[in-house]
């Protein structure tokens, strides 16, 4: 092999230094567990998963989304995924009618039955978080019926055994918020639990949720 003259050595190492000096600074991709996850439902078959559980009434697959049923007029449910404790979010949208005064109220939850449920009151207008049916806290918000409406619910653990509860909704027309709307911190833990979703049809009429999903936060 011949000899390198000082220019050939400039052209041969200063692309090899670049190359390292870039994969030091330059950001690196990296795998968030929020963009995959641990639970997906948007019912392509008509059969409820083997592993999850109905609340109260028989809940059915009809056009490609759960339907929680219109009878009888209490509150009814379904349960899915890993029993975890936090740092989860739940996702899932619904669709509803009023009839005349009457309003269905819908929402999530996290942490099993016991743990927490956010639930959209339309006739209160108010978005509410209850902890084993107690209501914790509440905001304000006005209900579009007919339009599918999107809710998202978070528990994150914090420093001092406390945990940070928040909740967004949104309907169909609107894009999606950037910022959280519901907050509530929590200093009893929760249990770990499966999440759930649920209804009450006030109005008589079948409440239809789709896209559920389940993630990791960090």
């Amino acid at each position: 092999m011949g000899d390198y003259t000082p220019a050939m050595t400039r052209w041969i190492f200063l692309p090899l230094l670049a190359l390292l000096l870039s994969a030091c600074v330059m950001p690196q991709p990296r795998t968030d567990a929020n963009l995959t996850p641990l639970v997906r439902a948007n019912f392509q078959s008509t059969a409820l998963p083997k592993s999850w559980i109905e609340l109260n009434g028989e809940v059915t697959v009809v056009d490609g989304a759960l339907r929680l049923p219109a009878e009888p007029l209490q509150l009814h449910g379904v349960m899915f995924g890993p029993a975890l404790l936090d740092n989860l979010r739940v996702d899932a949208r619904f669709r509803a009618e009023s009839k005349r005064r009457q309003f269905p109220e819908f929402g999530l939850g996290l942490n099993g039955i016991s743990g927490f449920r956010v639930m959209v009151s339309p006739g209160q207008k108010k978005l509410k978080l209850f902890r084993n049916d107690v209501l914790v806290h509440e905001i304000n918000h006005t209900w579009v019926p007919g339009n599918w409406t999107h809710m998202t619910l978070q528990i994150q653990s914090l420093p001092g055994l406390k945990w940070r509860l928040m909740a967004k909704i949104w309907h169909n027309s609107e894009l999606e918020p950037k910022e959280w709307q519901l907050f509530w911190t929590e200093s009893v833990e929760p249990l770990a639990g499966r999440a759930t979703v649920w209804g009450q049809p006030f109005s008589g009429t079948p409440i239809a949720v789709d896209d559920l999903r389940v993630w990791r936060v960090d």
